[in-house]
């Protein structure tokens, strides 16, 4: 295997669970999300050829779209997951519906050797939190040259502690560059959504 150039880093919103309040990512907006995630991916490539490596969780939405988009363009990726996969999809991916649940379960099945569950520690702050600073250490480990954040985000706070503001100021404490794909940008975009 070649030496690694860049270690790409996804954090982003999980799609919308139905009844969601104040939409965030909602459905509609997938396939704008997924062409605006491919071309930072195809972006951040081009600029640094050589071998590149995904680094993201894997709940509905974001994750599993960067992950998707990733296997297309042929990157290869980790999966992270904050619980054991059953635990995981009950609380991060079954709230977006049975079609979230079989491509989890794809994505899984084609990372077998690259799936990891976190090895939580209470005092450390809460579990996404610690997912969070575990991603980041994890692709600043790597030795790669360049190290970037891809963030699917509304630019508004999380609901609860964690979250992808959460990462993105801890990205750019350590030193890594951002790239930030706003959600409410995709609004109107190839007839996508609203919000």
């Amino acid at each position: 295997m070649s030496e690694l150039v860049q270690a790409i880093v996804f954090t982003g919103h999980m799609i919308d669970a139905p009844g969601r309040e104040v939409p965030r990512f909602p459905p509609s907006m997938e396939a704008a999300a997924r062409r605006a995630i491919g071309d930072v991916v195809r972006r951040l490539l081009a600029s640094a050829p050589g071998e590149a490596l995904g680094i993201a969780g894997g709940a509905s939405g974001g994750d599993i779209l960067f992950h998707e988009v990733c296997h297309g363009i042929g990157v290869r990726t980790r999966v992270l997951l904050t619980r054991e996969p059953d635990a995981f999809v009950e609380e991060s991916v079954a709230p977006a519906g049975a079609v979230w649940v079989r491509r989890f379960e794809a994505l899984l099945e084609s990372r077998r050797d690259s799936v990891e569950v976190l090895q939580e520690r209470p005092e450390a702050g809460s579990v996404w939190e610690q997912a969070n600073r575990w991603m980041l250490d994890e692709a600043l480990a790597m030795g790669a040259s360049r190290k970037t954040v891809i963030a699917l985000w509304d630019g508004k706070s999380g609901d609860g502690p964690g979250g992808t503001g959460h990462l993105l100021d801890l990205a750019r404490g350590s030193g890594m560059s951002a790239e930030v794909i706003y959600t409410g940008e995709l609004v109107g975009v190839d007839g996508c959504c609203h919000m």
